[in-house]
């Protein structure tokens, strides 16, 4: 049977046929010159602000205020979260082929190696095809061949050894008989760190100082598995920090960065805040970070506190907002329209959409309206340990953000020392008095100390979740390390996540093919 393209698709389907199966249906209180179609609350009612206006030449729909018109497949391509074959990550070509052929009832024989986007391979990925250099830290020949590729990042030995167990180099000869070299950090699986599940590749720089290929190794599993690296080799089960990036180049400059200022600061406990860092998880996704790699760390670091290091970018935004949202356990889709606001479509226990404004992000306040904030901010002590001038000593932060219990514990204590000092001073209170007072003092302090030590234990232990992303002025890490700023506004999340996403089976030898390819390409924010 001859498969069927775009345009058949175009010619075929129905466009009101296509908003039905979106679950919308016809609004018969407008005209049927221009039919509209609205989304229905379980009760019957209509969801306000979600309805579909169908073109004068009944080809195309679009969403009032906006003019935007789309035709059958721009309208699967900017709404994957209505269909049911979709996966969060999944190219949206596929999903336009397994949609359109599903209504034409129309079945697809084999699945196309290229569509537009290319598809994950279908190959297991296999270590044993590369030839691999490792980087030891005892052989200064070894070393030598990392040059180029961190050179360019601005990485120093210092930092290339801390995860020198994390990364190697690897050379592979294709059939064409080119042998291609890249720079590797292994994949894993947060439960099963003893298996290499795939490759997050990286290339040369060129004369300009641009990363030549980016990509993920064939056969790779870059829906569940990760770069996991701890300079001290920390276990997971152990974890107490875990700092998320899209890059494993990223979380080596955010390393190479906090350790410079903790090396050059004057705090008198940096010598604990280093051994804290090197005793941390980081976590590369690899590009747009998947559901079920979150949910893979979460599992293992139940206690951890998760720190969101993405890049400062709509696309890095949803990303954090999208950890925050599974971490809370909620059943969800997210997308980012071309005038880059923030969608969040949470179903979980009904169809609700957030549209959040992406020029005030302020991540703990839109986990408040999104319902997510009681994974980050469950601890009442969250403002009053935020205080602390000293991250080793639980008293050191402002008493007036202590929660009410603990603030009562504390001006009895406070009270008790007033009195203690006023008596002692005083010269009118006998001995046996004082030691009254005295006692007294010492039952307060030991109160307010237990009580403060349990609050401040079960806060560590909360598993709190961080959005800790570079300073403004950059937009990743890798930039702040190189000191490198945002020249012009930023682009929009199409643009960033084209440049950004790397699917499994893009590699070195497919690169000339794939420029070579004229269809339009989508972009996903899920692996």
């Amino acid at each position: 049977m001859a498969e069927l393209n775009y345009e058949d698709f175009k010619r075929r389907i129905n466009i009101q046929d296509l908003l039905i199966d979106a679950g919308y249906s016809l609004n018969k209180c407008d005209g049927l010159r221009y039919p509209s179609y609205v989304r229905m609350e379980s009760d019957g009612r209509r969801v306000r602000g979600d309805k579909f206006i169908v073109t004068g030449n009944g080809l195309c729909c679009f969403q009032p205020p906006e003019q935007k018109n789309y035709n059958v497949i721009s309208f699967i391509k900017e709404h994957p979260h209505f269909f049911s074959e979709y996966t969060p990550g999944m190219n949206t070509d596929r999903l336009v082929n397994l949609v359109c052929n599903r209504l034409l009832n129309h079945p697809i024989d084999r699945r196309p190696s290229v569509v537009a986007g290319r598809e994950r391979s279908e190959k297991v990925f296999d270590l044993q095809e590369y030839k691999r250099l490792d980087f030891r830290k005892d052989d200064w020949d070894s070393q030598k061949a990392f040059y180029p590729y961190f050179k360019s990042r601005g990485i120093t030995l210092d930092a290339q050894r801390a995860f020198s167990n994390n990364f190697f180099i690897t050379m592979r000869e294709t059939s064409n008989g080119k042998t291609y070299t890249n720079l590797s950090f292994p994949l894993r699986k947060p439960n099963d760190l003893a298996t290499i599940v795939g490759l997050e590749e990286r290339g040369r720089a060129n004369a300009e100082g641009k990363a030549i290929y980016k990509g993920m190794a064939a056969g790779s599993n870059a829906t569940e598995g990760m770069w996991i690296a701890s300079p001290s080799g920390e276990t997971l089960d152990k974890v107490k920090n875990v700092y998320w990036f899209e890059g494993a180049y990223d979380a080596m400059a955010f390393y190479q960065i906090t350790k410079n200022e903790l090396k050059n600061g004057k705090n008198r406990d940096s010598k604990k805040e280093l051994s804290r860092l090197d005793k941390s998880v980081f976590v590369s996704t690899g590009g747009n970070p998947s559901i079920h790699q979150f949910k893979g760390m979460i599992a293992e670091t139940p206690e951890a506190n998760h720190h969101l290091c993405f890049d400062r970018d709509r696309a890095g935004q949803m990303f954090a907002i999208n950890f925050a949202l599974t971490k809370a356990g909620k059943t969800f889709n997210t997308h980012v329209t071309p005038k880059g606001k923030l969608i969040v479509v949470d179903t979980t226990d009904k169809y609700q959409q957030h549209e959040l404004n992406p020029e005030l992000f302020e991540f703990n306040r839109l986990l408040k309206i999104l319902g997510a904030d009681a994974q980050t901010q469950r601890s009442e002590m969250t403002e009053y340990m935020e205080s602390l001038r000293n991250k080793e000593d639980i008293f050191s932060g402002d008493e007036y953000l202590l929660p009410p219990d603990l603030l009562k514990a504390y001006g009895r204590y406070e009270v008790a020392c007033e009195e203690f000092h006023s008596a002692k001073y005083s010269g009118l209170v006998c001995k046996e008095d004082l030691e009254d007072i005295g006692d007294e003092l010492k039952t307060s302090y030991e109160a307010y100390k237990a009580a403060m030590k349990n609050a401040a234990s079960q806060y560590e232990s909360a598993g709190r979740t961080i959005y800790q992303p570079c300073e403004k002025e950059y937009k990743d890490w890798n930039d702040q390390l190189l000191d490198k700023k945002i020249a012009t506004e930023e682009d929009n999340v199409v643009n960033k996540a084209s440049e950004n996403s790397v699917l499994a089976g893009n590699t070195p030898e497919e690169r000339d093919e794939e420029n070579n390819e004229e269809e339009e390409r989508t972009c996903h924010f899920h692996r």
